[in-house]
């Protein structure tokens, strides 16, 4: 799994590339919570690059969107592929994070 960051103003975008699994997301989770504790105060996840979601990717999405709220910041997940938007759908948890971008609304 790569991960790419960019800052943007107050906006933090970390782009992932590969699968998003039981290997990568202890990173990727780790991850986000430092960027929510210390300066983002909206935090963009980029999933263009991510062809497959496994439950502990999911897990992952899960954690970071209750996270944010409690520390009353935006996360939003953005550039779904078609077949993660599909496995967000069948779980229910697709209306939980906020989606931007490409075919799937925002701006």
């Amino acid at each position: 799994m790569k991960m790419n960051e960019r800052l943007e103003g107050d906006a933090l975008t970390i782009s992932l590339e590969g699968n998003f699994d039981e290997f990568s997301s202890p990173l990727i989770e780790e991850k986000i919570g430092k960027e929510l504790e210390e300066q983002a105060e909206k935090l963009l996840l980029d999933l263009s690059g991510v062809g497959y979601i496994s439950s502990a990717g999911i897990r992952v999405l899960i954690l970071a969107h209750k996270a944010a709220v409690k520390k009353n910041k935006d996360f939003l997940v953005v550039n779904m592929s078609e077949k993660v938007k599909e496995v967000l759908e069948m779980v229910g948890i697709l209306p939980l994070v906020t989606v931007q971008g490409g075919m799937y609304g925002g701006s």
